[in-house]
């Protein structure tokens, strides 16, 4: 276990080495994210945040401790994301659930992943949630298990670029109290074909689902994320949230057209700076200038 390297974390904060929690994780190891509300504030929910491509779970404290904040205890996995599914699947739409699916729970389904069952979302996610029971019984993370498997109606899954996917593959499989979805689209870039499963997804109906998406992202253009965020989210009016204030006629769409470079310069800005702590854009004072916007997916009622 190690401390948070914020010196400013207030208790219940803080990474875990997956390691930690299973001996048998071979990759991926770098630490998971914690981040528990106040006694006083639990909502006996569990915001459960999948990075990008490439991220690290450092990278999306602010968006889990805002999730603390508001009440929900949040952890940001680390897992195995170093490869895009799009990459993987080219031109082929009807990969991309099952490639999902492979390091979902470590199958061999599509041949081309090797994943075992303890480095995979599912095994690391169960691991991670044993383990903090364990060392932080004060903080009650073991109401997030249920006969050794996720209590899915507890938890909500958030999901950035690749980790979107994820969020809405576990919004097909379970009842999850909301999925959120940032940035994403399952496609064939060269064609544009949608992937399959997400055309032939039944998403629980219980489930709230929710997309923010950005005008001008580099990676998934508009067009395409706008019409699998309708799709997933059973269709309605999408809302700018320049244009109007939360939350915004209860939209489960949200998009934005803030222009983050002017602030500095990193690789696909626009599309980073939906969730990433380090890209996303800040008011004076400090505060993510999306609060808002991350406030109504985490607690609101569309």
């Amino acid at each position: 276990m190690q401390p948070s390297s914020d010196p400013t974390a207030r208790p219940g904060r803080g990474f875990l080495l997956p390691r930690d929690a299973d001996s048998r994780i071979a990759g991926w190891t770098g630490p998971h994210y914690r981040s528990a509300p106040r006694a006083q504030l639990r909502h006996d929910r569990l915001v459960l945040v999948l990075p990008g491509t490439g991220a690290q779970p450092r990278d999306y404290r602010l968006l889990a401790d805002q999730a603390s904040d508001l009440g929900s205890h949040a952890l940001v996995l680390r897992y195995p994301n170093d490869r895009t599914i799009n990459e993987m699947a080219g031109q082929n739409p009807s990969l991309h659930g099952v490639l999902r699916m492979d390091f979902w729970d470590g199958g061999d389904r599509a041949s081309m992943v090797t994943i075992a069952p303890p480095d995979s979302i599912l095994g690391r996610l169960v691991a991670a949630l044993s383990h903090l029971e364990l060392a932080f019984p004060q903080e009650n993370w073991g109401q997030f298990l249920s006969g050794g498997d996720p209590a899915w109606e507890k938890i909500a899954v958030f999901g950035h670029s690749l980790g979107a996917g994820y969020a809405a593959l576990a919004a097909r499989m379970h009842p999850v109290e909301r999925a959120v979805v940032i940035g994403w689209a399952d496609w064939c870039r060269q064609s544009g074909a949608i992937a399959d499963w997400v055309l032939e997804a039944i998403w629980h109906a219980g489930s709230k689902r929710l997309a923010f998406l950005h005008e001008r992202d580099e990676m998934v253009p508009f067009s395409v994320g706008s019409r699998v965020a309708e799709i997933f989210c059973g269709g309605g009016a999408l809302a700018r949230i320049e244009s109007g204030d939360p939350p915004w006629g209860r939209s489960r769409i949200l998009s934005t057209d803030l222009d983050p470079s002017a602030e500095r310069e990193v690789p696909v800005p626009c599309h980073s700076c939906l969730a990433l702590d380090a890209n996303t854009p800040r008011w004076p004072d400090g505060q993510a200038v999306f609060a808002d916007a991350w406030t109504w997916m985490l607690v609101g009622m569309p």
